[in-house]
């Protein structure tokens, strides 16, 4: 008994697993941190279809975990995101040594991603990103020249965990080399191609059913339609992001900006050293040994989903953009994990001083929980109140049946969960603008009394903001979205929004307004630790705050007030990001 239990936890990474499970439910944050975070959360309370390419994997598997018994919907799917992550760590331990590593390598491998920083925050926050790993690592594993399973067997199970991956995330695909090199092995190692191929291919096509919830998930939370294939062949590609782009509207970023902020993604996520161990590693085991062509293609793979990836993916490499770019590109991390576990197993091998099983997996532990604590202070920042408590004071300060224009996807999606799966302020009307372009998207916000007109992108228009003043409701905006309005028409600042006025309404007194201001952030949610300045979407939060008080005291400034002037700058001083 004893024995058995050994092997299971030491030789294949169950008490790692376990350890990582603990470690990422205490790490799982109930509040939203992000954009696409607050989709999943409201998405898993409430089902509907995510933004393109739809993600149905990932959405029918939060809500079969809804019923867990926490307080928040952001909760339930940041804890059911962490399990499957800790999965995947047990997963990854099994493809190192399907790919030829002893335990105490895949030990150490699996550690060291598990504790990754990007690894930490993006594995257990509700995102698709830690079940296109678990999928990833699956391939690799199934894929292995001593995988666990041969000829039909092998090949079937890899088109199935193909399908089910493309349901979860299309970058999945990015690992086609190699998993239909398996596929390809699979069937060389039955007695006829046929029924293996065969099979590859129904077990692919069983693994997109999922694509079939789209049609009947319900709309209150959903991004569009699904009404007939032709809308499923759009959400699929992505249409409404151009196809080929992964960010609706989004930049141009040099190659070579791009492949730098790759390198030093993998760079920190695996250390460095282990790093240039695993390249090397690599490269010895395309040129000899046995299994060339596995490890030509699992070459071809990390090309495929690392440099040529990362080359595509035209987002800013720093502060949100850099962390919506780094979590797309763990994929690139994972494939790696097999030659530096190839790498970790040479130099054992090597080495006078050999760990035995036990002892490895217990240093193992060691070092992913010195990871951890290394990693502690910024992600108990960027996992902390203050992107929710940011879009839930937006709410607060927004006047009774009021329409806002907003174009962050924080205060979209964060207003979206608030309302829909919290209840919070179902009065007003956030109008997300940044999809204002959609047609179902303006027929939406039609439905609750909010004209909104054909546009090709950019800020609203003059007439548009005529339009929705017209309709007697109070209307706000972010200012920095809508540069024309601001400039235009009265406007004053309300929370970390502008009221607009119609054309030729007075202002009110400066005074009322910095006093309003004040009363507003007396009761704003601002009990949670200042983030740093590279804190991505917690440290836009607080640059709102900043920014309107910075708006006060120049208007101050204007008017004569310098002690006024310089108290509203302070303010803003200690709301800034540190």
């Amino acid at each position: 008994m004893w024995d058995r239990f050994a092997r299971i936890a030491f030789e294949r990474g169950a008490l790692l697993g376990l350890v990582v499970l603990m470690v990422y439910l205490w790490l799982a944050p109930a509040h939203i941190v992000a954009g696409d975070n607050a989709e999943f959360s409201t998405l898993g309370a409430l089902g509907g279809r995510a933004h393109p390419s739809g993600y149905p994997l990932y959405v029918l598997f939060l809500r079969a975990m809804s019923w867990l018994p926490l307080d928040s919907a952001a909760h339930r799917a940041s804890v059911a995101t962490a399990l499957l992550a800790a999965i995947h760590v047990v997963v990854l331990h099994a493809a190192c040594r399907a790919w030829g590593a002893r335990a105490a390598a895949a030990a150490f491998t699996a550690a060291i991603f598990a504790g990754a920083p990007i690894v930490l925050r993006v594995h257990t926050e509700a995102d698709v990103f830690a079940l296109n790993s678990l999928v990833a690592s699956a391939i690799l594993l199934v894929a292995a020249p001593e995988g666990p399973l041969r000829g039909t067997r092998r090949a079937a199970l890899l088109g199935l965990i193909g399908g089910l991956g493309l349901a979860n995330n299309l970058t999945a695909g990015l690992l086609a080399p190699i998993g239909i090199w398996g596929v390809v092995r699979g069937a060389r190692e039955a007695s006829s191609w046929v029924a293996p191929l065969a099979l590859a291919l129904v077990a692919f096509v069983a693994g997109l059913l999922p694509y079939a919830y789209l049609f009947v998930a319900p709309d209150a939370a959903s991004w569009g339609p699904v009404d007939s294939f032709s809308d499923l062949a759009d959400m699929f590609l992505r249409k409404d992001y151009g196809y080929t782009s992964h960010l609706p509207g989004g930049t141009t970023i040099p190659v070579t900006t791009s492949l730098g902020a790759h390198a030093m993604l993998i760079g920190r996520t695996w250390l460095w050293v282990p790093l240039l161990v695993g390249l090397g590693a690599l490269g010895l085991r395309c040129v000899r040994g046995v299994d060339r062509s596995a490890w030509w293609m699992l070459a071809a793979s990390w090309v495929v989903c690392g440099p040529v990836f990362a080359s595509m993916l035209h987002v800013e490499t720093h502060g949100v953009g850099g962390y919506i770019g780094a979590r797309m590109q763990i994929l690139s991390a994972v494939v790696l994990a097999i030659p530096i576990a190839a790498g970790f197993e040479e130099m054992a091998e090597r080495s006078t001083r050999v760990l035995s099983v036990r002892s490895a997996a217990i240093a193992a532990i060691a070092m992913f929980a010195a990871l951890v604590a290394v990693a502690l202070p910024r992600l108990a920042r960027v996992h902390g109140r203050a992107v929710e408590a940011g879009v839930s004071n937006m709410l607060v300060a927004m006047p009774p049946s009021s329409i806002a224009l907003v174009t962050s996807e924080d205060l979209c999606f964060g207003a979206r969960y608030l309302q829909l799966a919290r209840g919070v302020r179902p009065d007003v009307t956030v109008v997300c603008w940044a999809i204002a372009t959609r047609d179902w998207y303006r027929e939406r916000i039609a439905a609750d009394g909010v004209p909104l007109t054909a546009t090709s992108g950019g800020p609203a228009s003059i007439a548009q903001a005529a339009a929705l003043l017209a309709t007697g409701r109070p209307l706000l905006v972010e200012a920095v979205a809508q540069e024309p309005i601001v400039k235009k028409l009265p406007n004053y600042p309300v929370g970390v929004l502008r009221r607009v006025l119609p054309v030729g309404t007075p202002l009110p007194p400066l005074g009322w307004i910095v006093d309003r201001q004040r009363a507003l952030f007396e009761v704003f949610d601002l009990d949670h630790p200042r983030p740093s300045v590279d804190d991505d979407f917690a440290a836009v939060a607080h640059k709102r705050y900043a920014a309107s008080w910075r708006d006060l005291s120049r208007a101050l400034a204007a008017a004569g007030d310098r002690e006024g002037a310089a108290a509203a700058f302070d303010v803003g001083r200690q709301l800034m990001p540190d």
